[in-house]
């Protein structure tokens, strides 16, 4: 199972986030409940190709339990807190630029791209800074 989801991952969900944006515009009133269930799936993927990883060390007898269980938790956690980042300022800055559209239809696909710039940016800013403090730390 973990296999089928790494393997397939992008695709389910970029499909899952496609019928998120369908089952969104057709009822309007269930959008939050389906952005906050395609949310958590995301985290969820997220979480199991993390502990998948450092299992795997584990394992091999790379690291202690102690370290496994740290590492683990330290990666999930930050993994929910740039998520968590990511998604407020992809809302706030949605919503600042698209203050001035009146179209509806261009409004959402410009609040769309500037909310997925927005992710994408704060993603890759919150992985570079990682890699920075995990070369610094002492190995062990």
């Amino acid at each position: 199972m973990v296999t089928f989801l790494r393997k397939h991952s992008t695709i389910l969900l970029i499909s899952g986030l496609l019928t998120l944006l369908l089952l969104a515009w057709v009822f309007p009133a269930s959008g939050l409940k389906l952005g906050i269930g395609f949310l958590l799936l995301s985290f969820l993927v997220a979480s199991v190709a993390v502990l998948e990883k450092h299992q795997k060390a584990f394992r091999n007898g790379e690291l202690r339990r102690g370290v496994f269980i740290r590492n683990a938790t330290l990666e999930v956690s930050g993994t929910f807190l740039v998520m968590l980042l990511a998604g407020l300022l992809g809302r706030y800055a949605a919503e600042v630029a698209t203050q001035q559209i009146e179209q509806d239809l261009l409004r959402v696909v410009a609040g769309l791209g500037v909310g997925l710039v927005v992710g994408i940016s704060v993603g890759v800013l919150a992985k570079r800074t990682l890699r920075r403090l995990v070369d610094v730390l002492p190995p062990g």
